[in-house]
This record gives C-alpha cells, structure tokens and sequence, in this order.
C-alpha cells in the first residue's frame, strides 16, 4: 500500500519542480536586444566583477540587478561611441578584468564591464575635455528615456521587470508577501 501511494507523491513532485522550472526562458536571465546571458552568466558575472572590483560604494556588494542594467545600457553606450577614438575592445575589456584578477571572463562579465569602462568614460573629466570626443557627447545627451526603452530588454521574472519608467529594473513582490495595505 505505501508502494502506490509513494508514486503519485513522487510524480506530483515532479510535476511541481518542472513547473516552477518551466517559465518563459527559465535558464535565461536576461535578453538584450537578441542577446541573451542565462541566470548562470549572471551569476559569474556577479561574482567576477565583484572579485575584481570589491563593493561597491556603501560597502554593499554587485548584484545580478546591477549586471543587468549595464547590460541593457550597453547597446545605447555602443551606438553613443561607435565610430570614435574611444570605442572599447574586446582586448581593453580582457585587460581591465585580467589586471583585476579575471583570467577567464564570460560573456556576461566583459558585455557588463564593457558598460562600465563606457560609463566611466563618459564621467572622465579627460573626456569631457577632449575635442575628439565632442561628437560622442553630444550623442549621449541626446539619449532620452525613450531611447532607452525602444532597447528590447526581457527579464526571467527571479531578477524582477524591466520598466525605464520606474528606473530600470524593478523588483518583483510576489502577492503573499505585500501587506494588507497594498491591497
């Protein structure tokens, strides 16, 4: 008797676990614009930009939430310096991570270090200051909110929605969880 019982308790368990496994793109973490990166090169991408670079300010350390939205920026940053002087290889990315400790970075870790070597381009005084970068200034003060949402970010529902509108990367709240007053 225990014999039948323990089969349908061991097919209904998993049933359950393909279920919660089975939810659009289960194994991919984000896509960007066609790109996509699975919840694992999220998770090493976190984990090497974090041993190469420490916490961030405030002691806190980079989450996959911060991975993603370097990711998303980065094909705005690519149009915003494509062409110009500044433009950020392959081999300046490797170089960045490899003198930071990553000898072998994913495909998540150098498109989000990509992002960053941009941004922190972009904040250079140097930069700023300099007449051959003028162009891609100018092309970065034009990028509007729009811009940033015609950028065709899918998120796996774990990391939250994207939505430009509420800053990016919104955490999701699952419904037992919300107080009585959000109801």
């Amino acid at each position: 008797m225990k014999r039948s019982r323990l089969v349908p308790a061991l097919a209904l368990t998993a049933i359950l676990a393909l279920a919660g496994c089975s939810a659009v793109g289960s194994d991919t973490g984000v896509s960007v614009d066609g790109q996509s990166y699975s919840m694992d090169d999220l998770h090493q991408a976190t984990t090497q930009l974090n041993e190469a670079f420490g916490p961030q300010a405030g002691g806190q350390q980079l989450g996959a939430q911060q991975v993603i939205a370097s990711l998303a920026l980065l094909p705005l940053l690519d149009q915003v310096f494509e062409g110009s002087p500044a433009v950020v290889s392959d081999t300046e990315v490797r170089s960045s991570l490899g003198e930071n400790g990553v000898s072998d970075p994913g495909p998540a870790t150098m498109d989000a270090e990509r992002s960053r070597l941009y941004q922190t381009k972009l904040g250079d005084p140097a930069t700023l200051q300099d007449p051959a970068m003028a162009e891609v200034l100018a092309r970065a003060q034009s990028v509007t909110e729009e811009d940033l949402a015609a950028v065709d970010v899918e998120v796996n529902p774990r990391y939250g929605t994207w939505d430009v509108a509420n800053g990016g990367l919104v955490p999701q709240v699952p419904a037992w969880i919300q107080s009585s007053d959000d109801s």
